[in-house]
């Protein structure tokens, strides 16, 4: 049976999102990420972002791009979710850990893509670079945990103690 639907307005509700995962009660007991270094391994980040400016204290590039440089916009999202500061004039999008430093691992190139061993080599170097908190919101094929990727973040979350944040349904 056809039908007519009104075609409505929709919009991000980027708004919501830190209410939803409890940052704000986070905040509210001085937990917003002060001198913890958080990696985001992704394409890079545009550093020049306004919300972004000051927060990436190292950067190495793993993908062959030559540059660090967001060129595709996913790292730049990504780190903006951890650490924007909201100070946008018009966005008054706060990230997680607003007062948290970045370091920016760009093992995805400028077209979205990456190698294992580049992912692996990345998160090696932000180890080494007293990342806490390292995010890989990239995806693949599905594993069973014997993977070089898996192994190697396994080893390294064991012997660093850092915390590994990977993307489920990437």
């Amino acid at each position: 049976m056809p039908r007519v639907w009104l075609d409505g307005r929709m919009r991000p509700a980027l708004d919501a999102s830190t209410g939803q995962v409890g940052a704000d009660r986070a905040w509210s007991k001085g937990h917003t990420g002060k001198g913890v270094r958080v990696a985001v391994l992704d394409t890079g980040i545009d550093e020049t972002h306004p919300d972004l400016a000051g927060a990436v204290v190292a950067r190495k590039d793993f993908s062959g791009s030559g540059s660090t440089t967001d060129r595709h916009g996913h790292g730049t999202h990504v780190a903006s979710i951890v650490t924007g500061d909201g100070k946008v004039p018009g966005r008054a999008y706060k990230g997680v850990a607003p007062d948290a430093t970045l370091v920016n691992a760009k093992v995805l190139g400028d077209d979205g893509w990456g190698s294992e061993s580049s992912i692996i080599a990345g998160m090696e170097w932000a180890v080494e670079q007293k990342a806490r908190v390292l995010n890989l919101s990239l995806g693949g094929p599905p594993s069973d945990g014997t993977d070089p990727v898996s192994i190697a973040l396994d080893r390294l979350a064991e012997s660093s103690g850092a915390l590994f944040v990977v993307a489920a349904g990437n």
